[in-house]
Formats: C-alpha cells, structure tokens, sequence
C-alpha cells in the first residue's frame, strides 16, 4: 500500500495530472483514478472490450535513461562505461526523480506526475523494529539487510556521479533515495516487456511510464502492450464493465517480492515461492562439480524457490551434484548431461534428499525460533502485511519437508524392493550390468510387514557393522581383534563376495568390475598424491591383518579369497559407496552410517 502525503487535496493533484496529461497527448477517456483501500487504481467509464485500448501516453511522456542523462548531465565518461549496469540505469532514474522533486520543484516539467506520486511506501524498507520481527528467520529478514547495504552503495556512487550544483548534498540524502527507490521498485516496467518503439527510445534497463503506471496487479491478467511510433498503450483481453477496476499484470510474483517492491501481499498466491541459495563454495571439489552443472546447464541453478505444489525441476539435479564424491566426479568427468543427473543412483539420490531435508529442517528451526519474539498482534498494516508472508513461509516449509519425509521412505521401500528382487539401481558410470532402474519411483510394496521402510533398509539393505550379526564365524572372529570399522566392513563384503548364501552376495558380486580412483593411480589420466597416499595406507592395513587373521582364522578368512588386490578393491566400495542415514530415519538419536550397493 502506498500513502500519499500533500499540502494540497488528492483531488487537485489528479485534476492537475489530468490536465498535464491531456495537454501532452494522452489518451485515457476511458477510465478514471480512484483511490481505494489499496492506494489507489484504474477503473473503466464505459464497457471495455476485447483488444480494447483503454490508455496510452505518447513517447515525449516516457521517462527513459536518455531523459534522465540530458536532464542530470552526469560524467559522460561513467555512463559510458556504465551504460550496460541495470544498477546503473536505475540509478540514474533515482537521481533524476530526486533533481525533479527536490531541486526543480514547481519549475519541473514532470512536477503533475512528481506530485502523485506516493511520499511513503509500505515495504519492508519502511518498516519499524516491531514490524520487523514479523521477518525474522524468513528469507525477507536478509534481503532488506541486502538492500539497505545495496542502496546505500549506489547512493556513495551517485556522490560521485552528480556534481553538487545538479543535486545539492543536503538533498541527495539517504531517505530521498530511498524514496526515490521506492517509486522504482512499485513503478517501474522492464524493458524486456515491451518491443519497438519504446526499445528505440533508450538504452536502459527501465522505464518510468506515468498514468500507465497506476493499474494494480492481479495475477495473470491478460495485459497488451501496444507500442507504435506515437507512444505506447494498454489492452486488456477481456471484457471489463462500468466501475470495475482494470488490472495490469506484474508478472509471476511471489509474495515476498510483492512485498519487498510494492508493500502488500496476496491471498492466496499462486507464485509464492520459499527462496533458498546453495552455496558450497567452501567445498574442495567445488570447481569440478561446478563444471558438471555447467555442462549439464544447470550453472546458473544456485537460487532455487520451493513452491507448496512441489520442489522446482532443477534441485534435485543440482544437489545430486553438490553430494558427488571424488569417485562420482572421477568417473562422469566433464560429460555430465542432464539425463545422467535425473538417474544418478539410490545413495545419490538419498544424500541429496537428505541434504534437502536438513536444509530445510534447518531453516524451519530458524524460522520457528524467530517465532518466539514475535509481537503479541499484528496491529499495523505493515505488521499484517508481514504476518500474511510469514505465515504463508511456514506453510511452505512444512508441506516440503512432510512432502519430503514421504519421499524419503518411497525412495528406501523402492531400495528393499530391488534389493529383494536382485536387481539394483546404480549408475550406469559405476556399473555397466543393466538395465538401470527408476531410483525415484514409489515401490510397489513394503519388503516386510510392520516395519517402516527406513528400518527395512537400514537393516536389510544397507551394509553395516550390525550386519556382521548374521555371518556368527566372522563376527566371532572379529570380535577377538581390534580393526577400524571401516576396514571390518571392507572384510565384511569380502566375505559376502565368497559366499552365495550371503544376503549381499549378488549385489557386491556386481561390481567385480569396479575400480576404485585409488587402483588407477598409475594411468596418467587419473593420478593424485591423495589416492597414492590412501592406497599406501590401506596397503599398510592389509600387512598388518594378513596373514596372521588366516594362520589364526582361516576358514573365515581363506587366502586365495582375501588376497591384498581383492581387500584393496573391497576398500574402495566402502569408500565410494558409503551414505548416512539420519536419524529421522533411524528411530534414535544418531545416524546409521554403512555402504549402500545398490
């Protein structure tokens, strides 16, 4: 909502924009201004039909960056090397509502279009410190942080910018362009809305069209641009009666960047959306999985918005990415496409639900802790407006992460069913057996009654030292040993690989022809002093267990099946295969770690 704030009447001002309007060349017999609760809007006089022209404003009207440079007259050398700076462009229109509000007053050309214009807005720029904490722990809290230290960025450039005799100092102050500011964000239209004429007209990024510019959003109203060498006009595609109000559309907006630009929220809204930024920068592969989302042309994939209706097509993609392993990257090296990133295996795809889903469970902890100082009502307008979002974000959050949590456990029974059935669900650059199998599909069926499917996995599919339990002549053994529990599982699979009676045999079976980055070590393609050094070391452990657990457990143990190369390639399943169960999933307080081979 915008408040509008004059020695002089609402009614003289738009009599007087009127009549500057008429006398310019604009064409709006067919409507009216009328205020409202909403600040203001565009109604219709008389029937409005299909394709009907109900306004328009010719170019000289049109408030472009070539307007705002001949009238601020800037240092020619910034703008040029400005000139493609979006930022820059709405400095300049900032600058220059600025010079015709302040400093031109009564003696500026566009003063009936300064004056209506609203002195105060209702975004959450504007907001007090109780109002404010209706934002906290919701995405909005850090973008008004962003835009304050943004603005006040521009405003130091703008120092630079404008000599002092255009804009004196005492008026290029932080409000005046914050409120200049304000007006762009509620106001402004983007160039790339609109073609020909208006293209010609100038360089920048935006545009400031007065009268067309008072038409409140709805939602995908059929809006027209009409754009011809006189000016530039409204159509709408729909028939609108006497004293119905005429809508523009915004675009595909959420509530929070309704908010953040114009002050108000809608009920409900359709394009609502929660902002999340993956960022793992500080990730040692991050170059070389940076180079797979580009190849797979996801690099510009790091902002996502999560909708009630479901999560957007290119997350799960990018996560399957941000929790590759040094031998996933190995192996695709720079050939990922999209296609090998919507398949990439079950224990991909569970540590990126996973990551998902701490994600999010992070940010609804923030978000529900921020709602313990929250204000006892939301007693201004603002304040309600903030709530409306706030609690549009909950609703958000908890539908993902339910929506998620069921996912999860369709994504474990589908594991139980393949596992049941011999069959398996790794990616084609880890084994070639086929054929590949959907990891995401629902199963068709929970592998034992009673059971949620996360227990069912963890104590039948997945390999953990709790699975030693059901081979007693090698958990006898081991237990008169002390040996890492990593190198136990490596034994353990060894194990499972001699014996056709093990639950496991089949599925570890299948990757006799897996090769662990570590083995490769001598072709000049892979190389890497990590991989020598690990290899080494497990070198090291492999002499320091055998052949003393033969001589002492050799029926357990045989030597033809546990020979260094073998025990070496068995290492490398545990560490290439490894994944960590939550413990959400685990029904306890910590996580169930094991190897995930199919």
């Amino acid at each position: 909502m915008e408040i509008h704030t004059s020695s002089r009447t609402r009614g003289e001002q738009l009599r007087t924009f009127y009549e500057w309007l008429r006398t310019n060349g604009a064409e709006f017999s067919k409507i009216e201004i009328r205020d409202s609760k909403s600040g203001g809007g565009i109604y219709a006089l008389e029937q409005i039909g299909l394709d009907g022209r109900y306004a328009s404003i010719p170019n000289k009207l049109v408030i472009t960056g070539k307007v705002c440079h001949d009238t601020i007259g800037t240092n020619e050398q910034q703008q040029l090397e400005q000139k493609d700076d979006i930022k820059q462009s709405r400095l300049m229109l900032c600058l220059f509502l600025i010079h015709e509000r302040f400093v031109m007053k009564e003696d500026s050309f566009w003063k009936p279009y300064i004056d209506i214009l609203p002195r105060k807005f209702h975004t959450p720029l504007q907001f007090n410190d109780e109002e404010l904490k209706f934002l906290r722990g919701t995405p909005a809290e850090f973008s008004v942080a962003e835009r304050h230290e943004g603005y006040r960025e521009y405003l130091q450039k703008a120092l630079d910018l404008v000599p002092e005799s255009v804009i004196p100092r005492d008026v290029l102050i932080y409000d005046n362009y914050l409120w200049a500011m304000s007006v762009l964000s509620s106001r402004s239209f983007s160039k790339e809305l609109m073609e020909g004429t208006l293209c010609r007209l100038t360089a920048e990024s935006e545009v400031l069209l007065p009268l067309l510019d008072m038409a409140n959003h709805y939602p995908r109203t059929p809006v027209t641009w009409i754009i011809d060498d006189d000016g530039i006009g409204f159509s709408i595609d729909a028939v609108i009666e006497p004293g119905e109000q005429i809508f523009n559309n915004y675009g595909p907006k959420s509530n929070e960047e309704l908010m953040m630009g114009y002050g108000f929220c809608m009920e409900p809204n359709p394009f609502s959306h929660f902002h999340i930024k993956l960022n793992y920068s500080q990730d040692p592969l991050f170059e070389a999985k940076e180079r797979i989302l580009a190849a797979a042309g996801l690099s510009k994939a790091h902002d996502q918005f999560i909708r009630a209706s479901g999560l957007p097509r290119d997350l799960l993609p990018v996560l399957r990415v941000m929790v590759m392993t040094d031998v996933d990257l190995h192996y695709i090296g720079q050939d990922a496409d999209r296609e090998l990133l919507e398949h990439p295996g079950f224990r991909n795809e569970l540590r990126a639900r996973f990551l998902l889903m701490f994600l999010l469970e992070k940010k609804l902890k923030a978000f529900e802790d921020a709602a313990t100082d929250l204000p006892a009502e939301a007693t201004t307008t603002n304040a309600q407006v903030a709530l409306a979002y706030r609690t549009e974000i909950g609703e958000i959050l908890h539908t993902t992460i339910a929506d998620l949590k069921v996912a999860e456990q369709d994504i474990m029974a589908r594991a139980c069913q393949l596992f049941e059935n011999e069959c398996h669900g790794l990616p084609r650059y880890i084994c070639a057996e086929k054929p590949e199998v959907d990891t995401t599909s629902p199963s068709a069926k929970r592998v034992r009654t009673g059971a949620s499917p996360s227990e069912q996995f963890i104590s039948s599919v997945l390999v953990t030292s709790e699975s030693f339990a059901s081979d007693e002549a090698f958990l006898d053994a081991t237990e008169q040993v002390d040996i890492d529990e990593d190198v136990l599982l490596a034994l353990f699979l060894l194990r499972a690989r001699m014996m056709p009676s093990s639950p496991w045999h089949v599925a570890i079976g299948r990757l006799d022809v897996f090769k662990h980055p570590m083995l490769l070590i001598e072709q000049e393609s892979t190389g890497g002093e990590a991989y020598g050094e690990m290899l080494m070391e497990m070198g090291e452990i492999y002499d320091s267990l055998f052949p003393l657990l033969t001589e002492h457990f050799g029926d357990v143990f045989p030597a033809e099946h546990f020979t260094i190369g073998k025990f070496l390639w068995a290492s490398g399943i545990v560490d290439a295969f490894r994944v960590a169960v939550p413990p959400r999933c685990t029904g306890s307080e910590c996580e169930v770690e094991g190897v995930c081979l199919i």
